[in-house]
């Protein structure tokens, strides 16, 4: 049976999911408070759990800072979350990167997290990939990095690998849309390297009003076009990854 593996949505975010878990797909649902998390979590998604780059300023550490992080410590203990994330940067307007010192206090925090607790790290980078470099040394010390919808280039991509990062390159509709640098990652680095996504609801193409789960059929057949392979081997290999990327185990499902 083909299953069709989802590595970044928000499963609470969206209006109407199209599927359950059991029909063939797979998914990380990621999370940002606990109302998101325990609405996945009831309906047996599984979920990353993160505090993401757009909520932080200095208000939110006034007031949040430190019951989010005993939150995200206590699913990291008792083990109830597949990866921490997404985090990371987001200098993508003024206003996101006057926050640049919280988010950098805030990433760090998370990613001293991931390391102390074996978990991946699933990273949100908006006109941030060069800031990332200079994680490389505590990305290296994880068991995987998610790259969700990747922004780099190819060459970016295999300098991280080449630093020793286990990395995962995450893609979705941005294939459907054209962008240049996503279809020349997904044509060129290692196909173990590789994850698809939906983001959904977010990441619509036009005249769409909302991206679903089942989307990602369509960002799976985009990669097997770019790639040349069957849509079977292209399942098998995704599968496979995305295994690995949230240390699941083969054995899983």
């Amino acid at each position: 049976m083909k299953v069709f593996c989802d590595a970044h949505l928000h499963f609470s975010h969206c209006k109407a999911p199209d599927f359950e878990p059991d029909e063939g797909y797979l998914c990380v649902s990621s999370c940002h408070f606990p109302e998101e998390f325990i609405f996945a979590e009831e309906r047996k998604i599984l979920c990353s759990y993160g505090i993401h780059p757009q909520i932080v300023n200095g208000d939110y550490f006034q007031h949040d800072f430190e019951a989010a992080f005993y939150f995200l410590e206590d699913l990291c203990l008792k083990k109830k979350i597949c990866a921490v994330g997404e985090c990371g940067f987001d200098f993508y307007t003024p206003e996101y990167k006057s926050a640049a010192v919280w988010q950098e206090l805030v990433f760090e925090r998370q990613a001293l997290l991931a390391e102390n607790y074996g978990l991946p790290l699933v990273l949100h980078l908006r006109k941030s990939v060069q800031k990332i470099f200079t994680y490389t040394k505590i990305l290296s010390q994880l068991p995987a990095v998610i790259f969700h919808s990747f922004p780099g280039t190819v060459m970016e991509a295999d300098s991280f690998l080449r630093r020793g990062v286990k990395a995962y390159f995450s893609f979705g509709k941005p294939l459907l849309k054209g962008k240049k640098s996503a279809i020349d990652c997904v044509e060129k680095l290692p196909l173990q390297n590789l994850l698809l996504e939906t983001d959904a609801p977010y990441q619509t193409l036009k005249g769409e009003s909302e991206t679903f789960p089942s989307d990602i059929k369509y960002v799976y057949q985009k990669a097997c076009d770019l790639r040349k392979i069957s849509l079977n081997e292209m399942s098998r290999q995704i599968e496979s990854n995305f295994k690995s990327a949230f240390c699941l185990g083969e054995n899983f499902l």
